[in-house]
Formats: structure tokens, C-alpha cells, sequence
């Protein structure tokens, strides 16, 4: 796993609490979008003593940006729920899916869209234009209304906000990794695996 997945799996860990989060911490990173957003400053202790590497020049690097935006989606889903909204994607074939397993955010999106027809054409132009984009900026803008909007819909998912993570330090590196990143949000997002399985039955 990458710097960027572990991080933030780790911080999101101590912020959860094993049930008692830190409504501080929680609030101040909600409230800030990014690491270097006024408030954001509480939240240093945490994300300085996980990542291997910082900035040296006071520009943030793409690994504080990709841990900090995750972060935040992770602090916003998070609110007003009880249990713990942070799964990890399984990462062997042969596992049956549990509730504990987490989905990438697009899955998430997906099955949002299944779930409510009414949500498609709308979520539909938003996802559309997110993918479109190489800009980090307008990418983690696009995330924050599309973790929104999905929170709005109780769904019960456990979102993989550590491989949310990963994927917006990867998509910073060139225009290229963009593309490359992008494409594996549309897949998680377009592919209708349930779908494919009822025309196979």
C-alpha cells in the first residue's frame, strides 16, 4: 500500500476512536478544505506524525493534499453517524463480500444511482464533469459535492477513504496519471455489475 493509503487509514483510525472520535478534530476538518485553510492547524499534529514525507518550503506537497482531501470526506461522512463509516476494499478475490469491507467512493456513487433513479441524470453531469478535469483543485471540489451528496442518502456505506486517498495523490503527478485515475473512477462508477449478473441468470 502507499504512503498516501496508510496515512491516511492511520489517522482516520485515531480520529474514529474505536467509537469515541475526536468531535474536535472531526469539526475543525470539516470545516477546512484544505491543510492549509485557517483551523486547519489542529489537525497538523496528526496527519505530520503519519506521512513519511512533508513539504520543506511551505507549499504543501501532493501527499499532505491527497491525505488532508480525504480527511475531510472522511470528517463530513462521518457526522452524525454512530457507527464507524471508513471500510476497506477487500483485497483478495475469493473473499465474500461483509459489511466491514469498504467500496471506493465511485461503487458507492454507483449504487447510489441504482438505488434512486431520480439521482441519475444530475449525478450523471457531475461525475461527467469531475473526470473530465486534469485540475486538482476542480477535482477535490467535484469529491466534496459528490461525498455530499452521497452522505445525504444514508445509504449505510462504508466508504475506502484511504484509497480515495491514494488515487488524488496519483492523479496529481501529470496530466497523464490524471487520465489514468480517471478512468478508474468511471469504471467503479459506469460499470453495472448488477446488470451484467442479471443477464447472465
Amino acid at each position: 500500500m502507499s504512503d498516501a493509503y496508510t496515512a491516511t487509514a492511520r489517522i482516520i483510525n485515531q480520529l474514529y476512536g474505536n467509537g469515541t472520535p475526536d468531535k474536535g478534530a472531526l469539526a475543525e476538518l470539516r470545516r477546512t478544505t484544505a491543510i492549509t485553510d485557517k483551523g486547519a492547524e489542529k489537525i497538523w499534529p496528526l496527519i505530520f506524525s503519519a506521512v513519511p514525507k512533508l513539504s520543506t518550503n511551505g507549499k504543501p506537497i501532493k501527499l499532505e493534499t491527497a491525505v488532508y482531501t480525504a480527511l475531510h470526506c472522511y470528517a463530513a461522512f462521518q457526522q452524525g453517524n454512530d457507527s464507524f463509516v471508513f471500510g476497506q476494499i477487500s483485497r483478495t478475490k475469493d473473499k465474500e463480500e461483509s459489511r466491514e469491507n469498504g467500496v471506493s467512493l465511485f461503487t458507492a456513487l454507483r449504487k447510489m444511482k441504482i438505488n434512486d433513479p431520480n439521482e441519475k441524470k444530475a449525478l450523471d453531469r457531475r461525475v461527467t464533469a469531475l473526470l473530465a478535469t486534469t485540475n486538482i483543485s476542480s477535482a477535490t471540489n467535484s469529491i466534496n459535492h459528490l461525498v455530499s451528496i452521497l452522505k445525504g442518502k444514508k445509504m449505510g456505506e462504508k466508504i475506502d477513504f484511504a484509497q480515495l486517498a491514494e488515487d488524488l495523490y496519483n492523479f496529481q503527478w501529470s496530466t497523464k496519471n490524471a487520465r489514468f485515475v480517471a478512468l478508474k473512477w468511471g469504471k467503479d462508477y459506469y460499470w453495472n455489475v448488477y446488470k451484467l449478473a442479471s443477464d447472465n441468470d
